[in-house]
Formats: structure tokens, C-alpha cells, sequence
């Protein structure tokens, strides 16, 4: 316990966290059935919330989604993750919250993305300007201002342009996301197959995708549920060839 406790106060830890939430819950989804989407605007994904539990460098972590409507065209999607079992003392968590707006034509336009991070202490506060063409960082002590342009999304919000853009058949081969350092990354998804997987839940057939950063080693293997629309049942990152770490649904309802 000594060691794993060690382990959780790395600051590399922090960092794997954060790229396991990169990829989590509605990061892809599949087709989903008829009525998920809300019935004031054309986002497809349901308001929802969705818990996990699973494992990063063996440490066992509980994770989970929401997903609320804030305003008319407004929504915030929040996400999280903690230790849980032997280390569930260490009452530290990773919270990501974005804001985000829905457009007439269907765009998601991200509007701000803020990191608490309980667990290495490096939070981060992204702004962006959509009229000005601008994205406005803070991260740690360092204050930048970089140019933005529409098909860019921070960390948080790409999940959501994802499953909504693959669920209206709109998935694209390549997103560009802005993390907290200014830095852009291009990233591609893929569908792999179809498989059937026993869940606390039940069986659930699931569609197998996977998420590659063209940037770094990484892998990220989605098996989402199409028929609990488009419900993320299981999420692996794979890095230099080796299972990094693992989240699989518990708990899922919409809102």
C-alpha cells in the first residue's frame, strides 16, 4: 500500500490521469436510436451521467462523465476521477469542466475548458474568443495567447464533437485539439469491429474504435454501446505497446 500510495504522488501520475479522461466515456460513440438527442437543439448526445472504475499504472481509480444543459444552446460537461479501494483515503481529485455551444448548423463551438488537479496540483484555465479568433491559456504561472479558429477543441470538449459528430454520421478522419501548453494535436479515429461484452449491466453489444494521437505513441481501443446511445462500456490506452490503464462502465443514466 506504502508503494502504491508512492506511485499516486508522482507527478508523471497526474498527466496519465488526465490522458485516460482524454479518451473517456463519450469520447466516440456509435449510431445512436431514435430520441436520444435533446429536444431544444441539435446536439445528439443525451444529457447524462456515467461512472467507471478501473485501474491507471495499477492503481485502482474510480472515473466519471456528466453531461447538463447550462442555457439555451448552452451545455457544461464535466469529468472526474479518483483513487478508490485502499488509497480511496486520499480524497484528491482530476475535474475537468468545459462549456460549450451548439450551434444552429450543428457545430460545437467550445467556449472554456478549466483542470482542478487535486492530485499534482497543476490547474489549468483555457478561454476561448470566438469573435476575436483567439484562444487564451493560464496555465500554472504562464499566460498565453494563441490563434484559434473554428475545428479546434480543448481536451475535454473533443469527446463530445466526437460522439455527437459520429452519431449525425458526420465523423470526420482528422480533430485538432489545444491542450494547456498551446500545443496542437491532430488526432484520428478509426472502427475496428463489433464486439459483446459482459458488464455489470449485462451484455452489451458494443463497436469497437480506436483513438491514435499522431503526435505521441498512443493508443486508445472505445467500445461503445450504440443501443444505450452510444454509451462508452469500456475504455484501454495502450502506449509503447503496453496496457497503460482501463475503465469499464458501472453505472449509466440519462438526466
Amino acid at each position: 500500500m506504502a508503494e502504491a500510495l508512492r506511485m499516486l504522488m508522482r507527478p508523471r501520475l497526474p498527466m496519465l490521469l488526465a490522458v485516460v479522461l482524454l479518451a473517456l466515456a463519450a469520447t466516440l460513440a456509435g449510431p445512436v436510436t431514435a430520441g436520444a438527442a435533446t429536444a431544444d437543439s441539435g446536439l445528439v448526445v443525451p444529457l447524462h451521467e456515467a461512472v467507471y472504475h478501473g485501474s491507471v499504472r495499477r492503481i485502482p481509480v474510480r472515473a466519471g462523465l456528466q453531461l447538463e444543459r447550462q442555457g439555451d444552446g448552452l451545455y457544461v460537461y464535466r469529468s472526474w476521477v479518483e483513487p478508490r479501494g485502499l488509497l480511496g483515503f486520499v480524497r484528491r481529485q482530476l475535474i475537468e469542466t468545459s462549456l460549450v455551444r451548439v450551434e444552429r448548423d450543428q457545430q460545437i463551438t467550445p467556449l472554456s475548458y478549466r483542470r482542478h488537479d487535486g492530485l499534482g496540483g497543476r490547474d489549468s484555465d483555457i478561454r476561448f474568443d470566438p469573435v476575436a479568433g483567439q484562444v487564451h491559456i493560464h496555465y500554472r504561472d504562464t499566460r498565453t495567447t494563441s490563434a484559434w479558429e473554428p475545428g479546434i477543441f480543448d481536451l475535454l470538449t473533443i469527446r463530445l464533437v466526437l460522439a455527437h459528430d459520429l452519431a449525425r454520421d458526420a465523423l470526420e478522419d482528422v480533430y485538432r485539439i489545444v491542450d494547456d501548453r498551446s500545443r496542437i494535436e491532430e488526432v484520428d479515429v478509426e472502427v475496428v469491429g463489433r464486439e459483446t461484452l459482459d458488464t455489470p449491466l449485462g451484455r452489451l453489444d458494443t463497436v469497437l474504435l480506436e483513438y491514435r494521437s499522431q503526435r505521441r505513441d498512443r493508443i486508445y481501443r472505445l467500445w461503445i454501446a450504440p443501443d444505450m446511445h452510444a454509451a462508452l462500456v469500456r475504455l484501454e490506452q495502450h502506449e509503447g505497446g503496453e496496457l497503460r490503464g482501463s475503465l469499464g462502465l458501472v453505472s449509466y443514466r440519462e438526466l
